[in-house]
């Protein structure tokens, strides 16, 4: 930087010349309140746009949701269209399957859930009596030395007051008008679902546009590989959750249980949770056998863990193959991670991000990593 000499007419001013840069560096005057409003209503557009996220949370997740469905159905359209039939019969096929699958489930699933769930509470009062009438539970409250009975009675007589009573009355509405969304929800997904499976294929070709035709061959191979992977992670997880769910049908149907039903769609809904979730629902089906009695208790306990080491050693490695190659760390950490974001619905969607991120870096980020054998000049 250099110092000129004084501009006539403006007395104690100089210029300055900064001769390291560039000449076609243009120094534009500051402008701070203009800088600053620009600013301002950037920061208001995107709290703005945050909120709008938010407040569409809901149908973002039935429709993130109902692509992962569509990419759980793309292994049956490709086994399909593997033995000889076209694209446009495959995926039709698949969808009426999945049409039938879902008339069936409510035609005859959900009353049984209802009726069941109905006498669960029904017999939640003659359970407990008979509990109380037990040998073991007299000489539990004789050994503890207190009444478990009369601390229940006080705690009713604590709790069950006409404010919390009006709470709950509230509760209930929410829950009735929640009950109301998630049919619409599920609507909606099943909508979505099938429109996907009808349009995967244009979709990623539509994707593939996006990107410049010198990179468009790669793009295309990792977009169908991570297709491939969450396609079959999904499926897996649904196959491994039926057999899971049909496993425990069959242990209380021989247990004798009147909720048999209900447990099941619990134990499928639990066990889509990677990993942890059959540990979670070994805790929740004995509890609900020790309301029959401790032995049925004990019986579900070791019949359902012998099946719990079966199915990680045995039915998973072969329904689950190698198309999702994730390590079990890896595992625990996603599901965890999407739990503590959004809850169940983030811990189903883990194992299938996890994968497709864990493609991304095999198939990009490490192949231009190794070709990168010089350092940069």
């Amino acid at each position: 930087m250099s110092m000129d000499s004084r501009v006539p007419g403006h007395r104690g001013r100089r210029t300055f010349t900064f001769r390291s840069f560039p000449k076609n560096l243009t120094v534009v005057p500051g402008q701070p309140f203009a800088t600053g409003f620009v600013m301002a209503a950037g920061a208001l557009l995107a709290v703005g746009l945050a909120m709008v996220v938010v407040s569409m949370s809901s149908v973002l997740m039935s429709i993130t949701l109902a692509l992962f469905l569509a990419l759980g159905m793309t292994p049956a359209v490709n086994a399909l269209k593997g033995r000889g039939m076209p694209h446009g019969w495959s995926v039709l096929t698949v969808i009426a399957a999945f049409v039938l699958l879902m008339v069936g489930v409510a035609a005859l699933v959900v009353p049984a859930i209802v009726r069941q769930f109905t006498e669960f509470l029904a017999s939640i009062p003659q359970e407990i009596d008979a509990i109380q009438a037990s040998s073991w539970y007299t000489e539990l409250s004789e050994s503890m030395g207190f009444s478990a009975s009369e601390q229940l009675l006080a705690a009713f007589e604590t709790y069950f007051t006409a404010e919390n009573l009006l709470m709950l009355s509230g509760g209930v509405l929410h829950v009735g008008i929640g009950i109301v969304n998630g049919i619409s929800s599920a609507f909606l997904v099943i909508v979505l679902t099938l429109y996907f499976v009808s349009t995967l294929d244009p979709m990623k070709k539509a994707v593939a546009r996006l990107v410049p035709a010198y990179r468009r061959e790669k793009f295309s191979e990792t977009l169908n590989s991570i297709v491939f992977a969450v396609g079959r992670s999904v499926a897996g997880a649904v196959t491994l959750s039926a057999i899971n769910a049909s496993v425990v049908l069959v242990i209380f149907l021989l247990l004798g249980s009147q909720v048999a039903v209900l447990f099941a769609l619990v134990a499928f809904l639990i066990t889509l949770i990677p990993m942890i979730g059959s540990v979670l629902f070994l805790c929740i089906g004995t509890l609900g056998a020790l309301l029959m009695s401790p032995t049925s208790a004990l019986i579900f306990l070791v019949v359902y863990f012998i099946y719990v080491q079966l199915e990680a050693y045995q039915v998973t490695p072969r329904i689950m193959g190698k198309a999702v190659n994730v390590p079990g760390v890896l595992v625990i950490i996603a599901a965890m991670t999407g739990a503590a974001l959004l809850g169940l619905f983030g811990a189903l969607l883990a194992i299938p991000i996890t994968a497709s991120i864990l493609i991304i870096v095999r198939e990009i980020v490490i192949p231009k990593r190794d070709a990168q054998t010089e350092p940069p000049t």
